[in-house]
């Protein structure tokens, strides 16, 4: 059994209700034990949802920093109970190490919590909805251990404010 199915990509040719279809005949047939969808917007989340019988089990949305347009989907899946996975929650591998230096405000409240950047960010994240779980990629053991150590900060809802407004 796959514990969580995750549909990625909508095939355009094919209806999404008739996908998100197949994906609850494998949840009814115990093939899978959960089900997840990607980039989805709200109108997909709420029918998948309702196709599934309430058992949408997450979304996975870009969302970052820079790519903040999947707040509604986080916001509607915090509504519902679902967690949201955010894919590139650094600004992709390429950028994650630019995150300070990109975003002022992450780098001034890192240094005033002597952590990275990068776990406040991911912090921030976490602080947004309880069902939130970022999905950092890394290369390197250190930089996962960094990000892991996300859990551990506590941001205070002035830094909250300030991170928001970060663009």
């Amino acid at each position: 059994m796959i514990g969580l199915y995750q549909f990625h990509r909508p095939d355009p040719t094919v209806d999404y209700a008739d996908s998100i279809g197949a994906l609850r005949d494998l949840l009814d047939a115990g093939k899978i034990r959960h089900a997840g969808i990607s980039n989805a917007n709200p109108a997909q989340i709420r029918l998948a949802n309702e196709i599934l019988g309430g058992r949408l089990a997450s979304v996975q949305n870009e969302f970052s920093p820079t790519y903040r347009s999947s707040e509604p989907e986080l916001e509607l899946c915090a509504d519902l109970g679902i967690a949201f996975l955010p894919w590139s929650p650094l600004g992709g591998i390429a950028k994650a190490g630019e995150l300070g230096s990109r975003f002022a405000p992450f780098a001034e409240v890192a240094g005033r919590h002597g952590i990275s950047p990068q776990q406040v960010c991911l912090a921030w994240m976490l602080a947004k909805a309880p069902v939130v779980i970022p999905i950092p990629g890394s290369s390197r053991p250190e930089t996962i251990r960094d990000s892991a150590k996300a859990v551990h900060v506590q941001l205070s809802p002035a830094e909250l404010v300030e991170l928001n407004a970060a663009r």
